[in-house]
């Protein structure tokens, strides 16, 4: 059950757009752990125009209220949730999720026990059967291990948006959570490569579970998938020394004109992605200053996250491990 205090160590944040059809589920099942722990629940809601900040003030007094005047999208919406949580441990959760029992004390309890991880992750199912860890593929981009793990803590490079618990302390030393000009997508991918490249540590807790309807707080799929290549690329370019990025740029490129010419290709989505090539190319000149700062910083060389990537089949990891990334 909920308790607060003064001295309240765990804040849950609820980022919230247009949702009102998730919070039953989600704000209960939340309020309804058995945790002795005292911790907090913030719903920041962005801008929504479905009652939801009206449901909730009358159905969940107990949850406190963050309501914006517009919607400032996943990133900066959870960055201005952080400012009214009062935890050392923050967790972020999407609304279109259902805490199982044991979720939260189990979470919190691994981060006390685990001192030297400084982002702990729940198992999301479906997506997640089991104890299958979200990491990164050879494209960069984030996918369930193929594979089980029998560990209560399985390391991983990639800390899954939908559910996380992060250290205030280290979100400091990060110099801030999200990237406020991402809006959506790729803004974990960012968070998770800048704390494994400063010597970070992420990963999931087997017995801290949670099920998401995964894309149930989405929008259009194309300009979802204009923001998720375009962000894709400023995180590269940002944390990665130029001659990585540009093998990671050649990756990207071969990958979206494969989908050009495959058989059962759906032109809307590549050209969307397309699109967020070109928005890289508009915008990646204001994370100069950034990345010559990051370069300094570094603790871990990209050699590190390119050996972790997950690659599939013989030939795949011929082509893409040894020729281009060069591991």
């Amino acid at each position: 059950m909920l308790l607060v205090s003064m001295n309240t160590r765990v804040s849950v944040i609820v980022l919230n757009w247009n949702g009102r059809k998730w919070l039953e589920k989600c704000l209960s099942s939340i309020l309804g752990q058995d945790i002795t722990e005292n911790f907090e629940v913030i719903l920041v809601d962005n801008g929504s125009t479905d009652d939801s900040v009206k449901y909730v003030r009358e159905r969940f007094s107990q949850v406190k209220v963050i309501e914006l005047e517009e919607n400032y999208g996943f990133a900066e919406g959870n960055n201005l949730g952080l400012k009214h949580a009062r935890g050392d441990y923050i967790v972020f959760v999407n609304t279109d999720t259902e805490a199982m029992k044991g979720w939260l004390q189990n979470l919190v309890k691994a981060t006390d026990e685990h001192k030297d991880y400084q982002i702990l992750c729940s198992i999301q199912f479906p997506s997640q059967e089991r104890n299958r860890v979200r990491t990164l593929n050879a494209f960069g981009y984030p996918m369930p291990s193929p594979s089980e793990s029998e560990l209560a803590i399985t390391d991983s490079i990639f800390a899954s948006g939908g559910c996380f618990l992060i250290r205030r302390s280290w979100v400091s030393k990060l110099g801030g959570l999200f990237d406020p000009s991402f809006f959506c997508n790729s803004e974990d991918l960012d968070l998770s490569l800048r704390t494994i490249l400063l010597g970070g540590r992420i990963g999931y807790v087997r017995d801290s579970r949670i099920y998401h309807y995964i894309g149930g707080s989405s929008f259009q799929s194309s300009k979802m998938l204009y923001f998720s290549e375009r962000n894709l690329l400023f995180v590269y370019y940002k944390l990665f020394s130029l001659k990585n990025f540009a093998r990671i740029f050649f990756v990207q490129i071969a990958y979206l004109f494969g989908r050009l010419f495959a058989r059962n290709r759906q032109l809307s989505n590549t050209f969307g992605m397309m699109k967020g090539v070109m928005g890289f190319f508009f915008g990646f000149h204001l994370y100069l200053n950034y990345r010559k700062s990051f370069m300094v910083d570094k603790k871990r060389n990209d050699k590190y996250v390119f050996e972790r990537f997950l690659y599939r089949g013989r030939k795949q990891k011929t082509i893409l491990k040894r020729a281009i990334y060069g591991v």
